[in-house]
């Protein structure tokens, strides 16, 4: 990983960031009674955003903050919250925040969410978007429930789009699926050559060997449209929707039942893209990520499926910088005039807080701090179009968004549509982990459906689904100590 100082910042002199392939580990914790640690996970945000936010409070306050920056820190975490932490902030995907939460690992955030953000007029709750207060709370040690998390980012996926390409070809952004359909139609048609090259541009690059669940940002979006609020919130219950009875909550998968546009909305992917293999690049399915984001960098497909940190990951996989604009395109209706949705994706990623570090008060600043205007927009520019999951309306990002066309469009999308997310506070998704989520058991079918169609058609996935959530519900149910 290349990490970037920052120059011309004197807190700087007291700011470091490490790239680590282990955070901590020993007997003895690193945190410094008094001073700031922070680990955040190293996913496709960069480093930057953290350096330059945790320099500027720094400046601001005189307190010495150290962040480090890790891929593996989940693999640690629950032992150092249990015995001796080296972080006073953790900030990771797939935290399991309500279990650490229920025995008393975390500390309790009810003060941060009712303290007002300098500069804001509102308080801390006020800030952070309507979707994740009621998702930050959830039962402690004491039985009653508290803010234990703080939501990470409010994320945007779907389709990334070639500007320049789309622009020189004449082809127009497509509204719905069946305008999708024949834009991958036109695309193939129009048969433009990849420069220095005898290959023709494709519809779209893709990975299935790492990310095939890239797909999902598209799926998920078309499963709400098809299906309504009432399904998906049914299906966040794990309740049994027709007897609301937790032993047979399997019944939310029912591909007859509630999952019955959930079907529709893969079989929709199932006919453009498994069905249809020249609207990828070859061997897409089979690909790893790395070469998708060359094939897009180098012109070979005009889309790709992705989320918010699209550009920075792409540029920082290539180690160069895109010579075309991107955007981000609001996900093609599944019907005409439906309402257009935003899957918040990454929506569970989470800022939290150790019981065992003394310095609670000090990590609950900074976090105050993060939801500041200024922090706000500096993580926007930094990150190159991901948001916090703050309120950004009275932030000012004009002057970004006027160069960048990528950071506009995720903007555009996350007002424009109705935002949505798929976490649960049912206590069986507490005490199971990487269970319960729309492919049951982490069993995805995109790369499957490419590599034979026969093996993964709608019905089957339907079916699969329904049988796993089945077959397994009561052990889960007896896992989380449930009972109807």
């Amino acid at each position: 990983m290349k990490l970037k100082k920052l120059c011309g910042m004197s807190a700087m002199a007291g700011v470091s960031l490490l790239a680590l392939a282990s955070c901590g580990g020993g007997n003895d914790s690193k945190i410094v009674e008094g001073e700031l640690r922070i680990c955040v996970y190293d996913g496709g945000y960069g480093t930057e955003w953290i350096e330059t936010i945790a320099a500027d409070y720094q400046e601001k306050t005189g307190i010495v903050v150290t962040p480090e920056v890790d891929s593996t820190i989940l693999d640690r975490m629950e032992d150092q919250l249990e015995n001796v932490s080296d972080y006073d902030i953790y900030m990771s995907h797939d935290i399991n925040w309500q279990n650490f939460a229920a025995r008393g690992l975390l500390a309790n955030l009810d003060d941060l969410y009712t303290r007002e953000v300098e500069g804001t007029g509102q308080t801390f709750e006020q800030r952070v978007i309507d979707s994740a207060v009621e998702y930050s709370k959830t039962k402690g040690e004491d039985g009653q429930e508290h803010f234990y998390k703080v939501c990470y980012t409010q994320g945007a996926g779907g389709i990334v789009y070639n500007m320049d390409m789309f622009e020189e070809n004449g082809w127009t952004v497509p509204e719905t699926y069946d305008d999708l359909v024949a834009l991958c139609n036109e695309i193939n048609s129009d048969a433009v050559v990849v420069e220095g090259t005898r290959q023709t541009v494709k519809p779209f690059a893709w990975s299935g060997a790492d990310r095939q669940y890239y797909w999902d940002y598209l799926v998920f979006e078309w499963w709400a449209q098809l299906a309504g609020d009432e399904k998906i919130e049914a299906y966040k219950a794990f309740v049994d929707p027709t007897s609301n009875k937790n032993s047979t909550g399997y019944e939310v998968y029912n591909p007859n039942g509630n999952y019955k546009e959930f079907v529709e909305a893969y079989e929709m992917w199932y006919d453009l893209i498994a069905l249809n293999p020249a609207n990828s690049t070859s061997d897409s399915y089979s690909q790893k990520l790395i070469s998708a984001q060359a094939q897009f960098a180098n012109g070979e497909a005009a889309m790709i499926p992705y989320a918010q940190w699209a550009k920075k990951e792409i540029e920082k996989s290539t180690d160069s910088t895109l010579e075309f604009d991107i955007a981000m395109m609001p996900t093609p209706a599944a019907y005409e005039g439906a309402e257009a949705r935003n899957y918040l994706v990454g929506f569970g990623d989470s800022m939290i807080i150790p019981e065992n570090t003394p310095n609670q008060e000090l990590a609950k600043d900074f976090l105050a701090y993060m939801a500041t205007y200024d922090a706000c927009k500096t993580f926007v520019e930094k990150a190159e179009g991901a948001f916090l999951a703050f309120d950004y309306d009275d932030v000012d990002l004009s002057e970004l968004e006027s160069t960048n066309t990528y950071i506009k469009s995720v903007h555009e999308k996350l007002v424009n549509s109705k935002s949505f997310h798929l976490a649960s506070k049912n206590e069986i998704t507490v005490w199971n982990t990487n269970i319960f989520m729309p492919w049951v058991e982490n069993q995805y079918f995109y790369q499957k459906a490419c590599s034979d169609t026969s093996s993964a058609t709608p019905a089957i996935v339907g079916s699969d689904i329904y049988n796993r959530a089945k077959t397994g519900w009561s052990v889960w149910m007896r896992n989380a100590g449930i009972k109807d």
